[in-house]
């Protein structure tokens, strides 16, 4: 903590008050000044018992223990007359319908009672319910909750950027950290070995799920790349750049890329059934910058934040105002670099497209990044209630700007260049202002620039910038200092990290890979092969970074990849237009046609294209049959062991015939008996009938209470027929 921006020591009172609300709300403080003597250290944490309080004040969701839940399901629950609640119920397991055992990967909202504690998975030697992750994302969480939700109401962004504080993170377990960093940067690691699990439980779901992601698609290049591999190596052979067989493999990537987002939503949905986030959006809790006024619920009377639609429709107004600008303004900067391009034709040559593609790269990676601290400011102005919320309004925004910052130059190649008129003093077989006899070995050797640049400077950048800020931060924290630094301060001097903007770029700076590996693939087949050998060699440097020069970043939950699906599917439909211009209208294998004929060509191969990845859109489910099974079996376990929703009476259940469990035959004899089980024996089977009876009985508990399917020899009992 430090109270001033100009160098002074720290005024006490404002880091006393913070602590004040800290030990108020009952959490454990130990504060020491740093080495400097500036700054205020404070360790903190809650004890488990107040962890315990505010879980259970969220609803916040843990997993339950397999074992325990079984039992108390197979034993009924009783309330306090001895009655049952929930009557014993035996679950059914076919392991040729579902992989998944009936009590594994239950996750239910946490219950503070004694006599429910039994029911959550223990984590520690303490009998802790709470995982490591879960402790962190309770404390962040209680940390910035209202009082009335027994939180401390601290606003940690402002205070952040006011520089009341100066940092927030958990501090560093170097014991996993190591173990992680070896797992990770070993060279026989690949994307889809990945210690994900252990990822999750250190970093939390949203960082390990776009790992899973990477893992997912880079398995799924495999084969994309060898194929892609051969296809370039007869290119480069034939110095055909529109070789007869590019067409074929622009109709295998683009199938290829629907089939792997559709099998990507059911490795998802797998992933988020193991981690217990299938509904997180449905309980998000608001986000603490939200504002507005304070007021009764419209639905349930409950104290809310409103925000008016109208004020929020005027922000939005002048984000989407300002976007439309920039865009205007990266159109303008491309187009500069082409009227370059077209003036250098003549004193260079073919060079001319070497250097427009050169600088082309600089402006698509220097706007890129400038754009990143424009697209936070104009998402923080619109004001929204969850973090899914904002984080979708700024992926949108990042995406559509680099999508055009990134693909303008290829469209200008691909479908414009070769119209326009050819720069004086060229060759005479060279076609309009492509720079080349046609548009697609230019257009390849843009993309080939594309990816060795971003091989090499984007990832260049990426590890020399926090490195950079590193030393710097470590040299301004340590000058003059003769101690050794607490292991707190050494994590301290390390670099921030947001786990949601750097997700975020982390996605984006995939899509923008993908749809080079897409959109124009029939340009530069082994794309795909660059593609997959970015994917190894961006894990192991994202790893290294964030093990190396960043804090600890605070956990957050993640239940899927959001706007990103959406948008690695507007790409992989897009791709299919791309690809079937470039076979059309950029290639050379269409010479022979007419323009009529091409166009027909192009909407056949399109049509073709398009009913492909339709037919696999709709043939392969997004969720596996065994994953919504075991999602409505959480739903059942959950209302039935966490909240104890009483089963419906055993007459109706009997009648309809919904019990059903082991059975075995015993012998009724006596009907006179007066338990609650008889009872039922006798409306089931008058005492007139003067028959011996059979019943097919439930193995359960308590005998006084028959469940399952009832059958009798002989009888003309009307309600044995709905059985």
């Amino acid at each position: 903590m430090k109270d001033t921006e100009d160098g002074k020591k720290f005024q006490p009172d404002e880091a006393k008050s913070i602590v004040n609300v800290l030990r108020k709300t009952n959490f454990e403080v130990f504060a020491y000044l740093s080495v400097q003597g500036d700054e205020l250290i404070v360790l903190l944490r809650p004890s488990l018992d107040r962890l315990k309080k505010f879980a259970e004040q969220i609803r916040f969701d843990v997993e339950l223990d397999p074992h325990a839940i079984k039992e108390t399901l197979e034993h009924g629950i009783k309330d306090e007359k001895g009655d049952y609640v929930v009557f014993p119920t035996k679950i059914n397991h076919d392991p040729g319908i579902t992989v998944y055992h009936p009590w594994e990967s239950i996750f239910g909202h946490y219950r503070d009672e004694d006599n429910m504690q039994h029911l959550f998975l223990r984590h520690n030697a303490s009998n802790d319910p709470f995982s490591r992750i879960n402790r962190l994302k309770l404390i962040y969480l209680m940390l910035q909750a209202p009082k009335r939700q027994g939180g401390c109401d601290l606003e940690i962004t402002k205070m952040l950027h006011h520089k009341k504080i100066l940092s927030i993170f958990p501090l560093h377990d170097r014991i996993l950290l190591d173990r992680i960093q070896e797992n990770i940067m070993a060279w026989s690691s690949v994307p889809w070995t990945v210690p994900y699990y252990d990822l999750k439980e250190y970093f939390g779901e949203k960082i390990a799920l776009y790992n899973v992601f990477v893992g997912h698609y880079s398995m799924w290049l495999i084969i994309p790349a060898v194929v892609g591999f051969i296809f370039q190596m007869v290119v480069w052979g034939t110095l055909n750049f529109s070789s007869p067989v590019l067409p074929f493999f622009s109709l295998m990537i683009t199938s290829w890329g629907m089939a792997m987002l559709e099998h990507w939503k059911r490795q998802n949905a797998k992933v988020s059934l193991n981690w217990g986030t299938t509904d997180f959006e449905a309980k998000e809790l608001d986000r603490p910058e939200f504002f507005g006024s304070q007021i009764r619920s419209f639905i349930d009377g409950s104290d809310m934040v409103w925000f008016a639609p109208e004020e929020r429709f005027s922000r939005l107004i002048i984000s989407r105002s300002f976007l439309t600008g920039l865009l205007s303004l990266i159109c303008g900067v491309v187009a500069s670099i082409y009227v370059l391009k077209f003036e250098l034709s003549a004193p260079i040559g073919s060079y001319a497209s070497v250097v427009a593609s050169v600088i082309n790269t600089m402006q698509i990676t220097l706007f890129n990044m400038l754009y990143q601290v424009i697209a936070v400011q104009l998402t923080d102005g619109e004001n929204y209630r969850t973090d899914t919320n904002y984080e979708d309004s700024l992926i949108v925004k990042l995406f559509v700007f680099q999508f055009i910052n990134s693909y303008a130059s290829f469209f200008f190649l691909a479908f414009i260049a070769a119209y326009l008129v050819q720069p004086p003093n060229t060759p005479s077989d060279w076609i309009g202002q492509c720079g080349a006899a046609d548009c697609m070995q230019p257009l390849s050797i843009n993309l080939a620039i594309i990816f060795g640049t971003r091989l090499t400077l984007t990832n260049f950048l990426d590890i020399f910038i926090p490195y950079w800020n590193y030393k710097n931060k470590l040299k301004e924290e340590t000058k003059g200092v003769t101690n050794e630094l607490t292991p707190p301060e050494k994590d301290y001097i390390l670099m921030n990290y947001d786990p949601m903007l750097e997700s975020i770029l982390n996605y984006a700076d995939t899509a923008v890979q993908y749809g080079y590996s897409m959109l124009f693939v029939t340009a530069l087949p082994i794309a795909s092969f660059f593609s997959l050998f970015s994917n190894y060699v961006k894990v192991k440097f994202n790893a290294w970074k964030l093990l190396t020069f960043y804090q600890r970043p605070i956990p957050v939950t993640a239940q899927d990849i959001g706007t990103w699906e959406s948008i690695f599917r507007v790409i992989t439909v897009a791709a299919v237009f791309t690809n079937a211009g470039l076979v059309c209208y950029t290639m050379q294998v269409l010479d022979g046609f007419t323009l009529y004929g091409r166009t027909w060509v192009f909407v056949g191969y399109q049509w073709v294209l398009l009913s492909i990845q339709f037919a696999l859109a709709t043939l392969i489910p997004d969720v596996p049959e065994e994953v919504e099974i075991q999602q409505q079996r959480q739903a059942f376990i959950v209302s039935k062991v966490i909240d104890k929703v009483p089963d419906e009476d055993p007459f109706d259940e009997v009648s309809r015939g919904t019990l059903g469990a082991k059975v075995d035959y015993v012998d009724i004899l006596d009907p006179e008996k007066k338990s609650t089980g008889q009872a039922l024996l006798n409306f089931l089977f008058p005492k007139s009938s003067g028959r011996k009876r059979k019943i097919k009985k439930m193995e359960t508990i308590d005998d006084d209470i028959p469940l399952g399917e009832y059958k009798e020899s002989k009888s003309n009992n009307p309600l044995m027929a709905q059985l």
